[in-house]
């Protein structure tokens, strides 16, 4: 393919890349679910009867002991600070918060305040392509300028997050409608891959997403529509220009290059035996988010 995997490997370091010294664990019932930044903490000693604000942890109140009174009580919480804009993008769409996905949810809280307590966000991907005699091709959106986060930048045809109640194929079918106008009968054909996951400082937070990633063939005569506002515009794109995007510029939205790249080495699109194959391999998924 003549791309060198250094400029790849350069989206997995950063998305694995983070400095816990400038952040405090987050702790429910015992269990560390996230990272706190240490610049936020006067936020949270302002609320004594949710949060207790250690010399090494913030956690939940003992005293909030069940998954609904621990959410009621964040919520509030999250209310003020909403009106007080220290939330931007507010969704009304709830989050699961737990050590791991197969675990028991300990609470759920606003989507948009995820990345403020540093927990794991879970979301669904599709790599949705096209099988030509002259290679394979993948649909890539472009996000709305609208859009709260990354506006413009190029995207999956079908990417979400997974609103807490719901399962990764749940969400999976939903999103293919919405985002790209993919019939069920078309979004069935979707095949499960695994996933990739991230753990990294961003913004002065920590951002950690753990992605189902799914494979989708579509038909030559299919195009994707978006419905619901979310997505600017798709273009069909040969695999190897949407790799070289990867490798040479920051057009795509950041945890998007690394499910592209699971995507270019099941697809056999990397050479195994190039330097940094490994590292890049291994770089896809950290088992601190899972």
């Amino acid at each position: 393919m003549g791309v060198s995997l250094s400029k790849l490997v350069r989206w997995t370091r950063r998305c694995q890349k983070k400095q816990l010294h400038h952040f405090l664990p987050f702790v429910v019932a015992g269990e560390t679910v996230g990272w706190i930044p240490k610049a936020h903490l006067r936020r949270f000693w302002e609320h004594p009867q949710t949060f207790q604000v250690q010399e090494d942890a913030v956690a939940l109140a003992p005293e909030l002991n069940q998954p609904e009174q621990r959410s009621q009580a964040v919520a509030a919480v999250l209310q003020e600070w909403r009106e007080r804009a220290w939330i931007p993008g507010w969704r009304e769409e709830p989050y699961r918060v737990s050590t791991a996905f197969d675990a028991p949810p300990l609470l759920q809280i606003e989507r948009a305040a995820a990345a403020l307590f540093g927990v794991c966000s879970y979301g669904v991907h599709f790599n949705g392509f096209v099988r030509k005699p002259e290679g394979l091709y993948l649909w890539i959106a472009r996000r709305a300028q609208d859009r709260p986060q990354y506006p413009g930048l190029l995207d999956h045809v079908v990417a979400g997050g997974l609103t807490a109640g719901q399962s990764a194929r749940e969400v999976a079918l939903r999103e293919c409608w919405e985002e790209a106008g993919i019939p069920l009968e078309l979004a069935e054909r979707s095949q499960p891959t695994g996933f990739v996951s991230l753990f990294m400082d961003h913004n002065g937070l920590i951002k950690r997403d753990l992605l189902f990633t799914f494979d989708l063939e579509l038909p030559p005569d299919f195009t994707p529509h978006n419905t619901d506002g979310e997505v600017e515009s798709f273009q069909l794109l040969p695999a190897e220009e949407v790799l070289q995007r990867v490798a040479e510029t920051d057009d795509i939205k950041l945890n998007c290059n690394l499910v592209l790249i699971d995507f270019f080495v099941r697809h056999g699109l990397l050479d195994p035996d190039a330097p940094l194959y490994s590292e890049l391999v291994l770089g896809l998924r950290n088992p601190d988010c899972r």
